[in-house]
């Protein structure tokens, strides 16, 4: 068994998702079952992947970080610290997800004699010496997740695709169904983050499709981040027709506790965003507003409605959507007015 470090390079906390199957896979075959990954900070693995018992350590990477003027690894110096701490770890071999050829150069700088990457171009294979090599995905959509698995199968850690599901402690599980247990069932999260404006719903239109919900009996949880706690707060200025105790606003740090929220719900709506991906990594089917993005594939509990753009969604539309897709207690939001 080899000492294994995998570099993890996409910025989001859905892509670091789409990963874990094939991460535990490349365990297996590791030295005491465990892998060291080298992420991103923006993707939150060392929150994420704190349940991952295959995990020995994280190693955060944080290069030409994302809404940021500088990572502490950029320049000169940056770099040789990083060089020098990745050489002390001892690594026996490392596995890219990226055709990034700055990875292959750190691997061999660091002396680790196993270097396997996505191999597009040759630039990237001189710093490489264990194929076989991967194409770029060209059938459209995210190319991420179908990249990280035909790396996985052409190395031999998985025979077709894994589908991503996120491992959440039991007592976490516990402490978040205890503290969302007001909120009544069935209940549906809302993702209501956003990377970038084009993405986002609009906290009015959250609201109005929470009123039609509500007045139909279900329970709605509003869920983001930290960066997410002032727009929440906004949406909730003016609060008529919610009704008190019925709904609950969690922005909070943990990715992992929106996880073990995200365990006692029954189904997700939401912007294209890392809560989404969350959800059905969870088993909680989830309905993605995809606007000016492609939708996402690859689970079949993540189901999409598409437009040129998110003003294209009204809410009757959502709601005629989920009732299609046979969520809980549709036909008593759609008779109720908002």
């Amino acid at each position: 068994m080899q000492r294994t470090l995998i570099v993890h390079h996409r910025s989001g906390i859905g892509d670091l998702v789409w990963h874990l199957p094939y991460i535990r896979a490349i365990a297996r075959s590791s030295e005491k079952g465990k892998v060291t990954i080298m992420a991103r900070p923006s993707c939150r693995a060392t929150d994420i992947l704190a349940g991952e018992e295959c995990v020995e350590e994280v190693i955060e990477y944080d290069h030409r970080p994302r809404n940021k003027a500088r990572g502490r690894h950029d320049g000169m110096i940056g770099q040789i610290q990083f060089l020098l701490q990745l050489r002390n770890k001892k690594f026996d071999r490392i596995f890219i997800f990226s055709n990034r050829v700055r990875y292959g150069i750190l691997a061999m700088a660091a002396g680790i004699p196993v270097r396997a990457g996505f191999g597009f171009g040759m630039v990237e294979r001189f710093f490489l010496n264990f194929p076989p090599y991967i194409d770029r995905h060209k059938n459209g959509g995210s190319w991420v997740y179908p990249e990280a698995t035909n790396f996985a199968i052409a190395h031999g850690f998985a025979d077709s695709p894994i589908l991503p599901k996120i491992q959440v402690p039991i007592s976490l599980i516990d402490k978040a169904s205890e503290e969302m247990s007001r909120v009544p069932r069935p209940r549906y999260a809302f993702a209501i983050g956003s990377s970038e404006a084009k993405k986002n719903w609009g906290g009015k239109r959250f609201l109005e499709l929470a009123k039609a919900l509500l007045n139909a009996g279900c329970g709605v949880l509003f869920l983001g981040g930290p960066a997410e706690r002032e727009y929440a707060d906004n949406m909730f200025s003016t609060t008529n027709g919610l009704r008190e105790g019925c709904f609950q606003v969690v922005c909070q740090p943990s990715v992992l506790y929106t996880a073990a929220v995200l365990k006692s719900c029954d189904f997700c709506i939401g912007n294209d965003t890392g809560v989404l991906n969350i959800a059905v990594a969870c088993d909680v089917p989830a309905l993605g507003l995809f606007g000016r993005t492609p939708p996402l594939t690859h689970d079949p509990l993540l189901h999409a409605i598409s437009g040129q753009s998110m003003d294209d969604f009204t809410v009757e539309s959502i709601l005629d959507c989920l009732a299609k897709l046979g969520a809980p207690a549709m036909s008593s939001a759609i008779s109720q007015p908002a």
